[in-house]
C-alpha cells in the first residue's frame, strides 16, 4: 500500500467494557492519532475503508469485503493451561478451525509480539497469510501523577495481582507465595487480588481460607480500567506469575505507575520486560516468596527496581504503536 490509505477500527468489543479487545481499541485510537492517520469506526454492515483492523481473533463480516487485518493476540486455547486433556482438545479443535478461517480471510495477520509469532507459525505451519507486530503499551493514565489506592481498600503497601482468575493466570501461585511470607510482612501488606473470579471465584476463596490467609486477601472483582492506575500507585508489589501472555499489559502498567514487578519468564513476557525486572519459574513457589521477601525488605531493591521498570516503560509508546501500523500498511 503506497502513502496513507483510508483505515477503519473494527469497534465491536466497545460493547463488553471487560474485554481485552476494548482496551486494545483504545490503545489504537491513541496510536492512530499519535502519527496523524486518519480512520473511520465500523461496527456492522459497509465499511468504506481500503483496510479494516480488528483488535481479536474473529471474523467481521464488512459487506464491502476490504483488506482485512486481523490481530491474533495469542494462541493460548492451543497451548497446556490446566485444563483437563479432553478439554484442551475441544477448545484447540475449534480454535485451530478459527485460525484456519482466519487465515483465509486476512490481507495480513497482526501479532502484539514476536512470541506470539513464533508460537502461531509453530502450530499453524502453513498460514498463508502475511504476519505483522504491532505491539501495544501502557495509556497515558498510567503513570506516576495522581494519587495511589483505593478508597474501596482504605490502605497502601498491599501486594496486587490483576488478571482473571483462569488457570493460565496461575493465580494459585499468587496466593501459595503470600502465605509463605512471615508473619510480619503479612501484617504490614494485604495482598489484593482483582480479577473476575469466572468458575475460579469459590476455588480461590476456598485455597485462601485453607492457607490461613483469607483475612488478608481483599477481592476486587469487576473493576473499571479507570481506577487500576490508583490501585497500581498504591501496591507495594506486582505478582504476575502467568504461563500464558500474548502481549502482557498489566506488568507494563504497574511499572508506568512506578510499581515493582516480579513476573514470571514465560511467553512474551521476557520480551516485553527484558531486564527491568526478576523473571522467575512460574511453579518455582519458593522462588517468588523468597524474591517478594526481598523486595519488600530491601528498600535499594525496591528503588532499583522502580527505576529499571519505569526506563523500560519507555520502548513502548502511542508513536510507536502508530508507526508499527503504518509499517504494517505498507506493500
Amino acid at each position: 500500500m503506497s502513502g496513507r490509505r483510508p483505515l477503519a477500527l473494527d469497534v465491536r468489543s466497545l460493547n463488553q467494557p471487560f474485554s481485552s479487545y476494548a482496551r486494545v481499541i483504545r490503545l489504537m485510537r491513541a496510536a492512530l492519532d499519535a502519527v496523524d492517520l486518519p480512520y473511520a469506526e465500523w461496527k456492522s454492515g459497509e465499511c468504506n475503508a481500503e483496510v479494516l483492523w480488528t483488535p481479536g481473533p474473529s471474523l467481521p463480516e464488512a459487506t464491502d469485503q476490504p483488506r482485512f487485518l486481523i490481530t491474533i493476540q495469542d494462541i493460548n486455547p492451543m497451548l497446556p493451561d490446566g485444563r483437563s486433556w479432553f478439554a484442551r482438545f475441544r477448545r484447540s479443535r475449534r480454535y485451530r478451525r478459527l485460525v484456519n478461517d482466519i487465515d483465509q480471510l486476512a490481507w495480513r495477520i497482526s501479532v502484539p509480539s514476536s512470541a506470539t509469532a513464533q508460537k502461531l507459525q509453530e502450530h499453524f505451519p502453513r498460514l498463508q497469510s502475511p504476519m505483522v507486530s504491532i505491539p501495544w503499551y501502557p495509556s497515558a493514565e498510567f503513570g506516576l501523577g495522581g494519587h495511589a489506592g483505593s478508597p474501596e481498600l482504605r490502605e497502601s503497601g498491599y501486594l496486587l495481582y490483576v488478571g482473571a482468575l483462569r488457570p493460565h493466570k496461575n493465580w494459585r501461585v499468587v496466593l501459595h507465595t503470600y502465605a509463605g511470607l512471615t508473619e510480619e510482612l503479612k501484617q504490614q501488606h494485604a495482598l489484593v487480588m482483582v480479577g473476575r473470579g469466572h468458575r475460579s471465584g469459590k476455588e480461590a476463596h476456598q485455597l485462601a481460607e485453607q492457607l490461613g490467609i483469607a483475612s488478608r486477601v481483599r477481592w476486587l472483582e469487576g473493576l473499571a480500567d479507570e481506577d487500576l492506575p490508583a490501585l497500581y500507585r498504591g501496591a507495594a508489589a506486582f505478582l504476575f506469575p502467568s504461563l500464558l501472555e500474548g502481549f502482557g499489559l498489566p506488568p507494563l502498567e504497574a511499572q508506568a505507575c512506578g510499581t515493582p514487578v516480579i513476573a514470571a519468564a514465560t511467553s512474551s513476557l521476557p520480551e516485553v520486560l527484558g531486564s527491568s525486572t526478576k523473571l522467575l519459574d512460574p511453579h518455582d513457589v519458593a522462588a517468588w516468596t523468597a524474591a517478594t521477601t526481598e523486595l519488600l525488605n530491601n528498600q535499594s531493591i525496591r528503588e532499583t527496581a522502580v527505576q529499571a521498570g519505569l526506563a523500560n516503560v519507555q520502548r513502548f509508546s502511542p508513536l510507536n504503536t502508530g508507526q508499527a501500523l503504518l509499517k504494517a500498511l505498507e506493500v
